[in-house]
């Protein structure tokens, strides 16, 4: 039998449907909807395994508050140029990183792929998410999300969320 947690009022079940909910509206082409999925402030940060295990605070992507997230949004919506495309995450089970009063830590691996509208297919970016979920107005939050990618090796398009 599989033992529900609970971190103050954030359930496991909730975390793992923004979870969810979060992939869907980014591969969707959503974008707007992305900020929403955060507390404000927030951390959004993207970096690679090697950082990571060298204890580098190196980032690749860095938003601190909503206004950076829609930043980003309407960027890539407005300013940059690119092919056009899709996106498709496929998500693990999540792993629970820790419980306490204020929150959820889960981690889940990811993979990413790309497809481009002549049929082409390609692994964008496959890592792991180290989430910290909270409560708010009864339901939940990210209050930070942090990417760690597998390959030091990283695709220019990546001005979308992953």
């Amino acid at each position: 039998m599989d033992t529900i947690v609970q971190a103050g009022a954030v359930s496991e079940a909730q975390a793992r449907r923004l979870l969810v909910d979060y992939a869907y509206a980014i591969d969707d082409g959503r974008l707007s909807e992305w900020p929403t999925f955060f507390t404000d402030p927030c951390l959004y940060r993207i970096t690679t395994r090697q950082n990571e295990e060298q204890g580098l605070p190196l980032s690749i992507m860095l938003c601190d508050n909503h206004a950076m997230l829609y930043d980003r949004v309407e960027a890539i919506e407005k300013a940059n140029v690119f092919e056009p495309h899709f996106y498709r995450h496929i998500l693990s089970d999540s792993r629970i990183a820790a419980v306490a009063a204020e929150g959820l830590g889960l981690e889940t691996s990811f993979i990413c792929v790309r497809t481009m509208l002549d049929g082409r297919q390609s692994l964008f970016a496959a890592g792991v998410y180290r989430d910290h979920f909270v409560s708010k107005d009864g339901g939940c939050l990210l209050r930070s999300r942090t990417v760690v990618l597998d390959s030091s090796q990283v695709d220019t398009l990546l001005a979308i969320p992953l």
